[in-house]
């Protein structure tokens, strides 16, 4: 009974965050730790949960040096999944929005895939020929070159 009349210790009030809307969204998530949910959901064949991981990183977290590769990450969903017209879309979005991105030789070399895949084949050519002339020594380049060979060979 005697301890019940103590006043609990007291501690100072708790510093609101910078960004209360943030906060609410996602309450505690670091910027690394909701990118790597987002990839582990790709990387699991779970593309819906993929997809919206990847579009609240970028919502959430603007400027982070990852918001380019989780929009590329949205792009290789959307093809593991089938879907190119919507790869296309998210791969250009890459281009556009990042265009000093680590990820652009990927980028055009898979936007190329996806653009051959829907028989958009002169498209696909750009993009392979984009690569192959701006990145020749990087693993986007050397297939994209294969791809282009490929395509010669078969009267594309």
């Amino acid at each position: 009974p005697a301890a019940a009349a103590q006043t609990p210790p007291t501690t100072p009030p708790a510093t609101p965050p910078a960004n209360p809307a943030a906060a609410v969204s996602n309450p505690g998530a670091s910027p690394q730790r909701m990118f790597e949910t987002a990839r582990a959901d790709y990387y699991a064949g779970q593309w819906p949960l993929a997809i919206g991981g990847f579009e609240s990183y970028i919502k959430t977290f603007p400027k982070s040096d990852l918001v380019d590769d989780a929009q590329y990450y949205i792009g290789e969903t959307y093809y593991s999944s089938g879907r190119f017209r919507e790869a296309v879309a998210a791969y250009d979005r890459v281009i556009s929005n990042y265009p000093s991105s680590n990820a652009l030789p990927d980028t055009y070399y898979k936007r190329g895939l996806a653009l051959n895949s829907l028989g958009q084949v002169p498209q696909a050519r750009e993009s392979f020929d984009f690569v192959v002339k701006n990145y020749p020594d990087s693993d986007a380049g050397r297939l994209a070159k294969q791809a282009l060979d490929r395509l010669s060979r078969s009267g594309k």
